[in-house]
């Protein structure tokens, strides 16, 4: 019986750990919700999930930075 709450116990730290750190989310952002990463001080923000950020929201932003570049390069060609 005492070799059972031990495991019980280690359990909890463990689980209290990984929520204190910010590993286990009680909530991770659906599918669903839109490309666009927050703005903090200018930069992008991306959600953080389990592994990592949203590949989508990343892919996203990289698209966008790809098109404003090919622009930038088109503008700098009719000089």
């Amino acid at each position: 019986m005492t070799l059972l709450f031990v495991v019980v116990g280690i359990a909890v730290i463990a689980g209290a750990f990984w929520f204190a750190v910010g590993r286990l989310d009680a909530e991770l952002p659906d599918a669903t919700s839109d490309l666009k990463p927050d703005e903090r001080g200018g930069e992008p923000a991306f959600d953080v999930v389990l592994r990592g950020y949203r590949m989508d929201e990343v892919d996203a932003t990289i698209a966008k930075l790809q098109e404003q570049i090919d622009e930038l390069k088109k503008g700098g060609q009719r000089r």
